[in-house]
């Protein structure tokens, strides 16, 4: 089987950054065919997708991805290290997967495998420095990033203050973890220096994107996104607003029903919940009788130890009722599934490899009602990504089945290059 790309993204939603670093990676790994897992609706840092799954999906697929997975809620909405444990697990369980590359402010290999080497070794002197400043009150990346700094330099510490940085340390821990013959590559992302002046060909963030779109509609994020992308936004939109439904989620629009169940869930059950601990359910539920809304809790709760990722994700854990002993349990490879989103001819023609070959260790699915038994161990984690996708939907104000995973089917497409037209 030829060298099969593998990606780890978001894709909210698919811009020209994401174009550049498809087609670096491409030649890097000398692959003809890429695979992503890429977050359901709601994202790594506790946040709602700007556009479902499904949309973003075909976005991807019609920009040049071939073959499209949905990284489960569980790690998709979690910490660096769950995020990328999660993902490279899925990969690497498919059997086919050759190479991984990923984005980093940094862009080189070497460096950050020696500090991804430093971290797993846990030495004591730096595991003594981040023991103190984690007891002054200050977040854990905070704490590690002064602890690194002490203890091996300037150098160290600034690798782990980046945030793609910080995913690619953890996507090569999480290679080294499962002894993966995934072979690695970083392609150095480049975020222009003036977010207001950049011309057609700036590669922007997807966050500069995400506030330009939600302020200014899609016209102010026209030239950072690819063409594809343009007229695809635009059909989403305008779809939505043929239908009566709002264009995007916002993280606000969750503000009722989180109000909902921080006044009905118990204090026991709150601390159970994945995130909490360290005081931080007392936190919120103090911050939440100060607040008109999801932002004013935010920043009434954030502090040196609680940064509002965190936060975020904790309120999204506790809509979906998911507890740390739940995380505990479903975690783990024989609970894990490779859901298909979208593909391309490509993307059709390598599943077929993979069921011929039978090189998947987990269930490929792409209609989980005929692919997986009742009973099968991966439907607790299943059900898990089925209520969040609802739960976003519902809040966005979509009717409860008109996107639903139960009635949805993977986007089948082509790859932009081959029919520009999208059809």
């Amino acid at each position: 089987m030829e060298n099969v790309l593998g990606i780890v993204a978001e894709y909210n939603p698919f811009h020209k950054g994401h174009e550049y670093h498809l087609k670096e990676s491409l030649a890097k790994a000398g692959a003809e065919v890429s695979v992503a897992v890429m977050s359901g609706d709601f994202v790594q840092r506790g946040e709602p997708a700007l556009f479902d799954k499904w949309d973003r999906a075909r976005l991807a697929v019609e920009n040049g991805v071939d073959l499209v997975l949905e990284l489960p809620f569980v790690f998709a909405c979690n910490n660096a290290e769950f995020f990328a444990r999660g993902a490279v697990s899925v990969l690497d369980s498919l059997g086919c997967v050759t190479d991984l590359s990923f984005g980093s402010e940094n862009g080189n290999l070497e460096e950050l495998q020696k500090i991804t080497g430093i971290l797993k070794e846990e030495d004591p002197a730096f595991q003594a420095q981040l023991r103190k400043f984690l007891d002054q009150g200050l977040s854990y990346p905070k704490s590690r990033s002064e602890a690194l700094r002490i203890c091996f330099g300037d150098w160290a510490a600034q690798l782990v203050t980046s945030p793609n940085n910080i995913l690619a340390i953890e996507y090569l821990k999480a290679l080294d973890l499962r002894k993966s013959t995934i072979r690695p590559h970083t392609i150095k992302r480049y975020i222009p220096q003036n977010m207001t002046q950049e011309e057609d060909t700036a590669l922007a963030s997807g966050s500069a994107i995400r506030r330009r779109m939600t302020a200014g509609g899609l016209a102010e994020t026209a030239p950072l996104l690819t063409e594809r992308s343009q007229i695809l936004c635009r059909e989403i939109l305008d779809a939505a607003e043929g239908q009566g439904r709002k264009g995007y989620a916002a993280l606000e629009d969750f503000y009722p029903m989180a109000s909902y169940r921080l006044r009905t869930v118990s204090d026991e059950e709150l601390s159970r919940i994945l995130g909490a601990g360290e005081g931080l359910e007392n936190r919120l539920r103090e911050g939440w009788k100060k607040g008109a809304s999801l932002e004013d809790v935010l920043a009434s709760v954030k502090s040196k130890r609680y940064t509002e990722p965190r936060i975020r994700r904790l309120l999204m854990h506790l809509l979906t009722g998911l507890t740390a002993e739940a995380f505990a349990r479903i975690s783990g490879e024989d609970h894990l599934y490779a859901r298909v989103l979208g593909f391309s001819e490509k993307g059709r023609a390598l599943l077929g490899k993979i069921r011929k070959t039978e090189c998947s260790r987990i269930p490929v699915l792409t209609n989980f009602h005929k692919e997986l038994e009742e009973d099968a161990p991966q439907q607790e984690l299943l059900a898990y990504d089925i209520l969040a996708s609802d739960l976003w939907h519902l809040a966005k104000g979509d009717g409860p089945r008109l996107r639903s995973d139960h009635v949805m089917q993977p986007w089948r497409g082509c790859r932009s290059d081959v029919c520009p037209s999208g059809k």
